[in-house]
């Protein structure tokens, strides 16, 4: 019992575990996608956007209320029974496993262009692969203490980019709503899409040590995501303009060519190191979430065995993505879908508690 008490998320770590299933690539190519539509009002869409998330946090502080000590893996054959709750696990297995490729490609891809050019992408993609699954076998507990570092390490070079507010333009954000209320909204969805793996929460609320506190944790959790993307797309915006914006793959990257820090002569290299570190954090989330709902669906206790099957699909996987193009595209396609079947999912089983306990009562 102590050993279990001892692996309890606090709630600290357990905010910074529900931000890190999300900030990954997305955070650098975001604003590529929303201005495309909102021009100039990006970040206006980035925070209606928000919308989805808080819907995820708010389902999840029912779910909690309800069945603190059951994960959805659990409610999903509880409630939909044992075939197609096993169904629905196995789908929501998937989006783990296509957010864990796009972001390992799109972190090689990122180092192809700025950092490593000299590397193929298999060779930073082993490594990494498995540097994420290190961390996933240390457990629960040990990746929530990476997840704390990770998040500080994110909030130190978002907040580097205070300095580009130097040499940007306001009329570059004007005129607000110019762009029409209809291409806000459609753009809303290219960034509620970009919230994804926020999914995670339904695995981890378990493992609170506190879940009296899941209210407080997911909503702070949820607004610090908003602030973070909304952040960076305002900042690309205004210190860019939205129509480099729009052309530039990963236009954050060309926002820290414009801070300037005394003694350092390029903060882009810095950048870097400080984002991989909150990439390598969400890729051990996401192979954690991995095994775990395997280890659960296919009811195997030793987690260590199903990590020398998840690796070389992954490997092969990541090898039929492709290039940056190919990799937006496949993920423009299917995240919508992924998105979709969530938001499904997560709100019929809420749906069918509200059902039972209602009837019970």
């Amino acid at each position: 019992m102590e050993k279990v008490k001892n692996n309890l998320l606090e709630d600290n770590e357990a905010i910074a575990i529900i931000v890190g299933f999300v900030t990954s690539i997305g955070i650098l190519s975001l604003p590529n996608g929303v201005v495309k539509d909102a021009k100039q009002d990006g970040w206006i869409s980035v925070v209606v956007g928000g919308v989805y998330p808080l819907f995820l946090a708010l389902l999840s502080i029912y779910y909690v209320k309800k069945h603190p000590n059951e994960d959805i893996l659990v409610l999903s054959k509880k409630y939909l029974g044992i075939i197609l709750g096993t169904i629905c696990n196995l789908l929501f297995l998937a989006q783990f496993i296509i957010y864990f490729i796009g972001i390992a490609s799109g972190m090689s891809n990122v180092y192809i262009c700025h950092a490593t050019a000299f590397l193929t992408p298999i060779k930073i993609f082993i490594p990494v692969i498995l540097v994420a699954t290190y961390l996933a076998i240390k457990g629960v507990k040990v990746l929530a203490r990476i997840n704390k570092i990770a998040f500080y390490a994110l909030v130190m070079f978002v907040l580097t980019l205070l300095t580009a507010l130097q040499r940007g333009n306001y009329l570059n954000l004007l005129p607000v709503f110019g762009s029409g209320y209809k291409n806000i909204l459609k753009a809303s969805l290219e960034s509620a899409y970009a919230y994804g793996g926020l999914e995670g929460i339904f695995l981890i609320y378990p493992f609170m040590r506190n879940k009296d506190k899941i209210k407080t944790v997911v909503l702070k959790s949820t607004f610090i995501l908003i602030i973070l993307y909304t952040w960076t797309t305002f900042i690309c915006i205004y210190f860019l303009g939205y129509k480099v914006t729009s052309k530039a793959l990963w236009p954050v990257l060309l926002v820290t060519e414009g801070v300037n820090l005394p003694v350092i002569n390029s903060f882009r290299v810095i950048f870097l190191f400080l984002w991989s570190f909150t990439i390598f954090r969400t890729l051990g989330d996401y192979q954690y979430s991995i095994t775990y709902i395997l280890g659960y669906v296919l009811k195997v206790k030793d987690k260590n065995k199903i990590y020398w099957v998840t690796v070389p699909i992954a490997i092969y996987l990541f090898l039929k993505i492709g290039g940056e193009v190919q990799r937006r595209a496949f993920l423009g396609y299917i995240i919508p879908k992924v998105t979709l079947f969530n938001m499904a999912y997560v709100s019929i089983i809420a749906i069918l508690i509200f059902i039972k306990d209602k009837g019970r009562k």
